[in-house]
């Protein structure tokens, strides 16, 4: 894994455990929140790797892209 999908994940746990106690979360706002905390691109894979983190959480999203 490279040093660039360490601090996604990273920042990604980082905005999950922000957002815990939320009954929904805004996958628009928390895509937003991560490409200004990281610099990262949007695609395919970092919804999934969300979507993926998330549900392991046990957090819903609402699918508002």
């Amino acid at each position: 894994m490279s040093d660039r999908d360490d601090l996604i994940r990273t920042a990604i746990g980082r905005l999950l455990s922000e957002k815990t106690g939320a009954a929904v979360i805004s996958m628009r706002e928390c895509i937003a929140e991560l490409l200004a905390r990281t610099g990262a691109v949007l695609d395919e894979n970092l919804q999934d790797l969300l979507l993926e983190m998330a549900e392991v959480r046990g957090m819903i999203f609402t699918l508002d892209l």
